[in-house]
């Protein structure tokens, strides 16, 4: 699709995402479907993040056509629309749009220091019923194991033998397992492209460091719909010398003396991009690692260690100032401190200390 084709598309998305009654695809546009996402933040966002999250969806969302996207009101919740142009068939359309939104998490996660949860919609053939679509939507997990033409049985023992390969380091044998997992497939277009994910997740499972971005740089899905099994056996080939340069498993001491550090002085200024390089990891695996070692995003622990401190103080005899408040949990900015209080409790500061000098 020619790029005025595209920008045309974005504004005319934007303008029926924004309400515009007169709102309309334009003429001309070969758009195969349409769908909707939703990806909720864990914690509020700012307003540098919010216009950053913006900037960074229709990179993201590239590989699968044209988007557009908005925040709203309440400033947490962003929906995107997509037009989706690149591929003909939904099966590979569906493996796709995994790699976008994964895409926009990560950029969400690792530059913006933002966690959050992606929902996926369905697809549908208007784009002036986008407003009917915002609900059911699933939690990409679910959706991706409900819509993958690999079923979750073969699925979870395909990537147990992958994750063996990859934690002995013998990653030239991940082609050839592949090759002949391949061999009794019939819908092989299908199944080569559910095996993206699949593979992802299980290179996941044992170097967290690795971006995205790395692992699919010599992924050519154009060439995939043409000839599957040879451009997926390609790829994998690709992964060999990017898995090789990931270091070997990194001690977990460090980050459970930052897990430990938080706990005991919340207040401080942490930043997950300054405790990673002063950790010697990258961003990502710090990330990954962390969420290992808590089960939580280092946000969303960073954010709930600072309101149970809050609610601690809020409940004590010492009377504090909203400005002594917000300082000794982390949070300079008295505004912003009173903006995450509400959204995890239900109430302001005030409030929730009358509320409990009233049990």
């Amino acid at each position: 699709m020619a790029t005025e084709r595209e920008m045309a598309l974005t504004q005319a998305m934007a303008a029926l995402l924004a309400g515009d009654p007169g709102a309309c695809a334009p003429d001309g546009t070969d758009v195969h479907a349409w769908r909707l996402i939703r990806w909720e933040a864990d914690v509020p966002l700012t307003d540098d993040q919010r216009e950053a999250l913006l900037e960074g969806v229709a990179e993201a969302m590239a590989p699968a056509g044209a988007s557009a996207a908005c925040f709203a009101a309440d400033g947490d919740v962003m929906t995107i629309m997509l037009a989706l142009t690149r591929f003909p068939a939904r099966v590979h359309r569906d493996a796709v749009l995994w790699l976008c939104a994964h895409a926009l998490m990560e950029h969400a996660a690792y530059n913006l220091e933002q966690d959050g949860t992606m929902f996926i919609g369905e697809e549908f053939a208007d784009p002036a019923d986008w407003a009917q679509r915002l609900a059911p939507m699933r939690e990409i997990s679910d959706w991706w194991s409900r819509v993958s033409p690999i079923g979750v049985s073969v699925a979870r023992a395909h990537r147990a033998n992958l994750q063996t390969s990859i934690k002995r380091r013998q990653y030239a044998t991940m082609g050839g397992y592949v090759s002949r997992a391949l061999r009794t497939e019939t819908e092989l277009s299908r199944v080569c492209f559910g095996f993206i994910p699949l593979v992802i997740e299980a290179v996941w499972s044992q170097h967290a460091e690795a971006s995205l971005r790395s692992l699919t740089g010599q992924l050519n899905l154009n060439e995939m719909t043409r000839h599957p099994r040879e451009a997926l056996l390609a790829w994998l080939a690709s992964l060999q010398p990017v898995l090789r340069a990931c270091p070997a498993a990194i001690n977990a001491a460090p980050v459970e003396r930052v897990i430990e550090s938080i706990r005991a002085d919340c207040s401080l200024p942490y930043s997950q991009t300054n405790l990673s390089k002063s950790l010697g990891l990258t961003p990502a695996y710090f990330c990954r690692l962390f969420h290992e070692k808590t089960g939580q995003h280092f946000s969303t622990f960073l954010t709930r260690t600072r309101m149970e401190k809050a609610q601690y103080l809020l409940s004590g005899p010492e009377p504090l100032t909203l400005a002594e408040l917000s300082a000794a949990c982390g949070y300079p900015n008295k505004s912003y401190f009173c903006q995450v209080f509400k959204k995890y409790t239900g109430m302001t500061p005030g409030e929730y200390e009358a509320a409990y000098k009233e049990v």
